[in-house]
């Protein structure tokens, strides 16, 4: 899977937090340095200071969250805060890293209708598609995020395809309590096929197991889909 450079867009992670842990973290802590700082003033200030300690504290809590939450490969200061037990729990797990493993496609499924209808099929294979082995194929994803940007590449090993996000989101699901990422890409394939196209859409849904740094899940493509050859199936990475 892959996706163009220049159509990627980041997403902001801290859009993943239910709006009640988002004002928490957003409210909060500046409250409670107004308090503190209020309380070693040893005496009740006149509104307007007490307004001016406000802003104050509102602005360094600001530009605080920006420096820390931002990221890049040489700053990266708000991964310190995962480290913490149920952090990454309480407000969204760190998915940066290399993660590697496999993708199944239903390709053969495919191939044998494609075979049947141009008259090439051979008759011995004559069976359910159903019990047609899956195509597999090593995967390499590389997920960069912070809590402003969240970011997904891959690259295939069998086509040497790769991709790039277009949107990319963390959610909890609360009926079944845990994270899960969903990401649209866009996919490059440098020498298709004639059944391939050199640059196609799709879009992937992954689980994750935080226990076992794992991510596993479904994709589907739009390749080639007015000849109905578009694929899917399942993409199982763990982190290394």
């Amino acid at each position: 899977m892959a996706m163009r450079p220049e159509t990627r867009r980041s997403t902001i992670l801290y859009s993943t937090l239910p709006l009640k842990r988002l004002l928490t973290l957003l409210v909060l802590p500046p409250l409670l340095v107004l308090a503190a700082l209020l309380i070693l003033k040893g005496t009740v200030p006149e509104f307007t200071e007490i307004i001016g300690m406000a802003n104050k504290v509102a602005g360094g809590w600001g530009v605080f969250l920006l420096a820390f939450g931002s990221g890049s490969q040489a700053w990266r200061p708000w991964r310190l805060a995962w480290r913490i037990p149920g952090v990454q729990q309480w407000l969204f797990p760190d998915l940066n890293g290399t993660w590697r493993g496999s993708t199944s496609s239903n390709w053969p499924s495919i191939k044998a209708m494609l075979d049947a209808y141009e008259g090439v099929a051979d008759p011995r294979h004559a069976g359910a598609l159903d019990l047609l082995p899956l195509k597999d194929d090593a995967i390499e994803m590389k997920i960069t995020a912070s809590f402003f940007r969240l970011r997904v590449e891959a690259k295939l090993s069998a086509t040497n395809a790769k991709s790039h996000s277009v949107s990319a989101r963390v959610e909890w699901n609360e009926h079944l309590e845990r994270f899960e990422l969903n990401y649209v890409y866009n996919q490059e394939t440098p020498s298709p096929e004639s059944t391939d196209e050199w640059l196609h859409p799709g879009a992937a849904h992954l689980v994750l197991d935080m226990d076992a740094n794992r991510l596993d899940g479904e994709y589907w493509t739009r390749r080639t889909w007015r000849s109905g050859l578009n694929t899917a199936g399942l993409i199982s990475v763990v982190r290394k």
